[in-house]
């Protein structure tokens, strides 16, 4: 799909997804110069677990190591919670990885850490890929997903920071992932995970709009001022 030209936009599933998605998709573009943008509550960079080296915490170590994404061109946004564990966190600093847990963007702010990490994101890299685990959100906002922390991005935050990734970024990929339809109440999470989809196809739509001429997207725009 991605050879293709197309914009691959995955729904997952568990983040195991994450290895197959993001490397068939470098690979099809430039291997060594796609980055990654990932929310999520969690690293994801695991090495075995239960004896196995592939499950959803450990993707983004897979990918990293495959070569197809590299270590210093991944941002996590939205970590938090008691894990990693020293041993992980030590091979995470050693690949260079940049992590943005939720104590920085409370304290930094959400817009300051996305205006860095896409300063990175594009040093050396032609390409992005998006990855959105729901459980990047507070449970309050998503709680059907399997592995819930408190203390995350509300929905807002989430849907208008990948409207913006979505919009200025060359975006190359995406999925979202762990959203869990069982433990879903009222389908809050479901809805949730539906508008993110919306939010960057219509983000992407608007880029290739502006791309073309005419004035610039501005979410100050009132909605009726015919543009």
């Amino acid at each position: 799909m991605a050879s293709s030209g197309a914009i691959p936009l995955v729904l997952g599933g568990d983040h195991t997804v994450a290895l197959p998605d993001a490397r068939g998709t470098a690979r099809a573009h430039a291997p060594g110069r796609t980055s990654m943008i990932h929310f999520d509550a969690h690293a994801d960079t695991g090495n075995i677990s239960f004896g196995h080296l592939y499950g959803h915490g450990q993707p983004m170590r897979r990918l990293i190591e495959s070569g197809a994404i590299r270590g210093d061109r991944f941002l996590q946004i939205g970590l938090r919670g008691y894990w990693p564990d020293p041993e992980t966190l030590s091979w995470m600093a050693e690949q260079n990885m940049r992590s943005y847990e939720m104590t920085e963007i409370v304290a930094r702010g959400l817009e300051t850490c996305l205006t860095e990490a896409f300063g990175i994101a594009l040093d050396e890299c032609d390409r992005i890929f998006l990855s959105v685990d729901i459980d990047v959100c507070d449970p309050g906002h998503a709680p059907g997903t399997g592995t819930p922390e408190p203390g995350g991005l509300t929905a807002r935050e989430l849907l208008d920071a990948v409207r913006r990734i979505c919009y200025e970024l060359p975006v190359a990929g995406m999925e979202v992932v762990e959203v869990a339809p069982p433990y879903d109440h009222a389908d809050v999470t479901a809805f949730l995970g539906n508008r993110v989809i919306l939010e960057a196809l219509s983000a992407m739509a608007r880029r290739r709009k502006d791309d073309e001429g005419g004035p610039r997207w501005d979410p100050r725009q009132p909605l009726l001022d015919g543009r």
